[in-house]
């Protein structure tokens, strides 16, 4: 039972998430709210579930195909293999501990899923039931990642950094979230075929749905703490099973089979997943390990950085460095400019985001500060997911090079960028032939007659992966220090904003607090605001309208007249005007003083910023009344009592030129346009005394259980690629009863047999990662970066960043949403 193919020998796992603001713990995934995230997260995905997929043609057109070395002979008897499975079960364990048990039986020469181990992960939290703690049932782990599973802290959650495959079960048998149709349904009626279960008990229905929710956030979590382009997971009610695979477009869904009556089809697809490779099993292969030398390379260009950045010495700078730091997990990314070459590649050192990916289905963007490999230039490395099936043909990269060139002030300056190949090809290999990482969710359909979910056949868009890298890199707007910096770096924003309209005829259609950052420049106190993320901007039309109708960036900016969506909108400059002052009211509630209660904070924070009204389809969804009725009565800003009279009123005068009283309905008033916006802004900048270190945090959220993953209690190794020390195969025999091996499954242990051995001693598990991280610490004291590896502007780079000191920040679409 070699490991032929080496699974996940380099592969990058349990990838760091993005802290907090407070530095403190993971982002995103506190216990208190897991309950909402959770379904919120599904109703996300509802219509990006396709299904339900025949089960030889999901192995077939889904799973990778079989390594060329592979020999069938090898495959283990499909026969009785799921015996032990109950047909039906009071509790999940009674389903899940006799399957675990199953799945790792192995013979002499033949196992059932090669290369794999299966553990019960769910005895590992402190709280198996409880949201926001709760683990995966059964975790399948490649057989070298094992030991590194065994050592971690059970208040840890990197299990999912290195899952390869998932299994959630459910003891009775009608809880399932899907129902298939009838077998000899097609057509039109197959079409309209409800493939969401219905009960009409609303409790039933609720808990099913939660379930599956459950489900969801480990899928979702495990592309948070891997590099993934896919992953694959196991969905169990009594001996029934459905297969599932996850992309950022969404998700397939296997017809249901029962195990114990066609054990074949689930013993063929573990051991079709065993005998792919890691990219056909999800894997990313163009994130790999970094190397010692690359790690301490990428911490001490970080640290001068941040140090000439924010002015911090001692346990401060290193509290700071840790927001994009974590010792012992580093790795190298891959950028391929167009045209594809194998000559014409960056590769960037990176360890932990400052934006992670939260939501599945979507973009998928992880923000990245990164180091360049050969000139140890320090960029903003953003990867994420576009929609390739519109029309629309500019990328970001290509939109911002533009802007640079006409010297747009206050943007990023582009380093490189380019779509992600499936592979880096060989020497001899043509690279006409070399693929792009895109989804399959809305390509498998066309084999298949898929059933409505929800009432409507799911729209699925065709992604593809896509990585970009800028040469401005900084601080959030999150991280201001007073009204001074709030309104000089926002106003920086607003001439992006019109010059992007008067050079290029372009708007932006995303202000918000993530895509607006701050960046110490030599020579001047207050730090300069940068506008980012050009992703979502759009051309414009003669009449000022962008060129495509409909809702553009993030919920809590966005206009009124763009959420009110009476009808279907084109976005204006106007709607862009607009949603910067309800960046600077939503920074200005958070981040500067004033004498809200911590209640009414929240309220406000909700109606004026969160508040959805959900109609039914095809009706869209509506908000922003809390925003029109401020901009007419004022009450937000006379309720709040801000500290700074200078911002009273600059927020009053900014509202009534919006919106005086005499104008109706959502009109804006003779004065509302750049020109007059502008003048105002300038000289109020000009003449006013403003409070430059004012920053007061207010606290919006509710009381948290601190009992969760504190992401550095894991064990990890990392990233050096390891080896396997091969053993014969005659000592790994069955040294233990069969008895007894079937208990150690049962409990969750790994059985020595099982484990012995195949951690080689190149491998960096527990101890090795505790003295891989002393010997950084011990050259805690960078030395002098020579000039040559100075980070650099090019001089492309001139107009927006002329030297070291620009900066990108936490952004990318990182406010609430």
């Amino acid at each position: 039972m070699d490991d032929l193919d080496g699974a996940g020998l380099n592969c990058v796992y349990d990838a760091p998430m993005a802290f907090d603001q407070a530095l403190s713990r993971t982002a995103g995934l506190d216990p208190p709210f897991a309950r909402a995230r959770q379904r919120g997260l599904l109703g996300d995905c509802l219509q990006s579930i396709v299904g339900p997929v025949p089960v030889n043609l999901f192995i077939e057109k889904v799973v990778g195909t079989l390594h060329p070395d592979t020999d069938e002979r090898m495959r283990m008897s499909a026969t009785n293999a799921f015996r032990s499975v109950p047909p039906t079960a009071d509790t999940p364990e009674q389903i899940f501990e006799p399957l675990l048990v199953a799945l790792n039986k192995q013979t002499k020469h033949k196992s059932r899923c090669p290369g794999f181990v299966f553990v019960n992960t769910a005895r590992r939290s402190t709280h198996p039931t409880r949201p926001g703690f709760a683990k995966p049932h059964i975790c399948c782990l490649t057989r070298r990642n094992v030991e590194v599973v065994q050592r971690l802290d059970r208040h840890s959650r990197s299990e999912l950094g290195y899952a390869e495959l998932i299994i959630q079960a459910t003891g009775n048998p009608t809880r399932d979230y899907f129902t298939d149709p009838p077998s000899g349904l097609h057509g039109e009626h197959r079409a309209s075929f409800e493939f969401l279960n219905q009960w009409e008990d609303s409790q039933t229905q609720k808990e099913v749905a939660d379930a599956f929710a459950l489900h969801l956030a480990f899928v979702t979590e495990v592309f948070a703490r891997q590099h993934r382009n896919a992953f694959y997971s196991i969905s169990m009610t009594g001996s029934r099973a459905r297969l599932l695979r996850w992309d950022r477009a969404g998700c397939l869904v296997s017809e249901a089979f029962d195990i114990r009556e066609h054990p074949e089809d689930l013993c063929y697809f573990l051991w079709r997943f065993s005998r792919t490779n890691d990219k056909m099993r999800g894997h990313d292969t163009t994130v790999g390990p970094a190397t010692l030398q690359q790690e301490l390379q990428f911490r001490d260009v970080v640290r001068e950085y941040v140090r000439s950045q924010l002015e911090l010495e001692g346990e401060a700078l290193d509290k700071a460095v840790s927001q994009h730091y974590c010792p012992g997990r580093a790795a190298v990314v891959a950028i391929y400019p167009h045209p594809f070459s194998r000559d014409n590649i960056w590769r960037f050192i990176i360890s932990r985001p400052v934006v992670s990916p939260t939501f599945l289905v979507g973009r998928g963007t992880r923000g990245n500060w990164a180091v360049e490999c050969t000139t140890s230039r320090l960029v903003f490395l953003k990867d994420t997911w576009h929609n390739a099936s519109l029309d629309r043909t500019d990328t970001e990269g290509e939109i911002l090079g533009y802007l640079n060139e006409l010297e747009v002030r206050n943007i990023p300056a582009l380093f490189t960028h380019g779509d992600v190949p499936d592979y880096v090809p060989k020497a001899d290999e043509d690279q006409d032939r070399v693929g792009w990482q895109s989804t399959i969710t809305g390509v498998v359909p066309n084999h298949f007659e898929r059933c409505s979910v929800a009432g409507q056949l799911a729209s699925v868009a065709y992604l593809q992966r896509y990585r970009i890298a800028v040469s401005t890199v900084g601080y959030g707007l999150s991280a201001i220090r007073g009204t001074e910096e709030l309104l000089h770096a926002t106003y920086d924003a607003f001439t992006a904003m019109r010059d992007t309209l008067s050079k290029a005829s372009r708007i932006h259609r995303d202000i918000s607090v993530g895509n607006i950052i701050l960046v110490k420049v030599p020579g001047q106190e207050i730090r300069r605001g940068y506008l980012i993320d050009w992703e979502t901007s759009d051309h414009i039309d003669d009449a000022g309208d962008s060129v495509h109708a409909g809702r553009a960036g993030t919920w809590y900016f966005m206009s009124v007249r763009m959420l009110s969506m009476v009808e279907v909108h084109k976005h204006t400059f106007l709607d862009d005007m607009e949603s910067l002052i309800h960046v600077i009211i939503y920074c200005a509630l958070l981040y500067l003083p004033h004498k809200l209660a911590r209640g009414d904070l929240v309220d406000w924070i909700y109606s004026y910023f969160e508040r959805i009204i959900h109609y039914a389809p095809p009706k869209p969804t509506h908000g922003g009344d809390a925003k029109f009725r401020n901009s007419r009565s004022l009450d937000l800003i006379k309720d709040t009592g801000f500290g700074s009279e200078a911002l009273v009123e600059w927020l009053t005068t900014m509202l009534r030129l919006q919106r005086p009283r005499l104008v109706e309905g959502y009109d804006c008033g003779e004065q509302w346009n750049p020109e007059d916006v502008g003048a105002f802004w300038s000289e109020f900048l000009r003449s006013r005394s403003l409070e430059r270190d004012n920053r007061s945090v207010h606290d919006v959220t509710k009381e948290e259980d601190r009992e969760f993953d504190l992401d550095e209690l894991s064990v990890t190794p990392p990233s050096i690629p390891p080896t396997i020390g091969k053993r014969p195969i005659r000592d790994r025999n069955l040294e233990m009863s069969s008895s007894k091996r079937r208990r150690t499954l049962r409990s969750g242990e790994i059985p020595r047999q099982l484990s012995e051995g195949i951690v080689s001693s190149r491998i960096i598990d527990g101890r090795r990662r505790s003295e891989r991280i002393r010997t950084i610490q011990d050259r805690s004291q960078p030395a002098q970066l020579v000039a040559s590896h100075t980070p650099r502007a090019s001089q492309s780079s001139t107009a927006a960043v002329g030297r070291p000191g620009k900066g990108r920040g936490r952004g990318l679409r990182a406010a609430p949403r």
